[in-house]
């Protein structure tokens, strides 16, 4: 079930060069205080900044946009992003209510759970034919894109999460499940597994988001852990291709051909490992990992606040991208530029 309650939706996008064209609409529409908040050189520290808590943001809050300037906000998310994502990430934006509601109810904390309070970040310029990103980031959600010229767009590190995992009846979302979808296929494939392949796959269980690597800036490719996919059955592949896919969707076209792209090269090396627990309930872990490859699923955390991440260690920040852009356009090494 997914919710959008009124925010704009505009058509799908048709290619990642059209990003540059709505960003650059987007940002032609800020007023000029609004214009200095919002942007940072392409080679600022800022841009690989990346928060998993709703604290220190930066950038221009998204509710503090007029009717006009929200528009094209929107249809910039919804040009990066297929329906689905925009879906997903709407979703994510309208939990708010529902968690201010479950916690105003003991707490009382009216100014941190907004649908609006998601803010904007551009680093460079996205009408000049050079790399420029930008960073829309809030309570569960971290979208970092990097666009180089002449490449698909760069879309690690990404960070989802939801609270409640599954909304109850009685509360403004209920029936969403954000991050559903994703869990029941890594539910369904570990129990496919045999004794053995469980054996490999099963990680000991630890509460309070214990196994999850991925909440960093940026990372090393990790050790392998659990079971080779290369000891799966056609079925059990099939259904870890399935659950990657899910996260490549979530993009526009061409770059989910990108991301897919990304993950075949990878698809001999992966890794799953996967841990469960009844207490709490609902209460799991999971991680595909493999070169440039680690996606994490993890409602360890009282069994109810799910998160996920997806980094590419080779290229979070389109690093790898940067590196042969400007070695090749520039002349230049990657050490020179940073």
């Amino acid at each position: 079930m997914w919710l959008t309650c009124g925010l704009f939706l505009p058509a799908v996008a048709l290619s990642s060069e059209e990003s540059n064209t709505r960003a650059h609409e987007f940002l032609n529409a800020l007023g000029g205080s609004q214009r200095e908040d919002i942007g940072w050189t392409f080679e600022a520290a800022e841009r690989t900044d990346i928060h998993y808590a709703p604290i220190s943001l930066d950038g221009v809050r998204h509710d503090a946009l007029d009717e006009s300037q929200t528009r094209l906000a929107e249809a910039l998310l919804t040009e990066v992003l297929s329906k689905r994502g925009y879906q997903k990430v709407t979703a994510i934006r309208l939990l708010e209510r529902d968690i201010k509601e479950m916690e105003s109810r003991v707490f009382g904390l009216f100014g941190l759970r907004e649908p609006g309070r998601y803010f904007w970040a551009f680093f460079g310029d996205p009408a000049k034919a050079k790399p420029w990103g930008f960073r829309f980031e809030g309570h569960h959600l971290s979208l970092n894109i990097t666009a180089i010229p002449g490449h698909p767009l760069s879309t690690t590190p990404l960070f989802l999460g939801a609270q409640p995992r599954e909304v109850p009846k009685g509360l403004p979302s209920a029936g969403v499940a954000v991050l559903g979808d994703e869990e029941q296929l890594a539910r369904t494939l570990y129990g496919l597994l045999d004794d053995r392949q469980q054996i490999a796959a099963t990680l000991p269980y630890v509460d309070g988001r214990g196994h999850m690597i991925g909440q960093v800036r940026r990372l090393s490719s990790p050790e392998p852990i659990g079971l080779a996919r290369s000891q799966m059955t056609s079925r059990q592949k099939a259904l870890l291709d399935e659950l990657l896919d899910l996260f490549a969707s979530l993009w526009n076209a061409e770059t989910a051909a990108a991301r897919r792209h990304d993950i075949a090269e990878a698809r001999d090396e992966l890794y799953f490992a996967f841990v469960e627990s009844n207490e709490p309930p609902n209460a799991f872990y999971m991680r595909v990992a493999g070169p440039g490859l680690l996606i994490e699923i993890d409602n360890t955390e009282g069994g109810d606040h799910i998160h996920a991440v997806w980094h590419d260690p080779t290229s979070d920040f389109g690093y790898d991208l940067l590196a042969r852009h400007w070695e090749e356009s520039h002349a230049t090494s990657i050490a020179t530029f940073n």
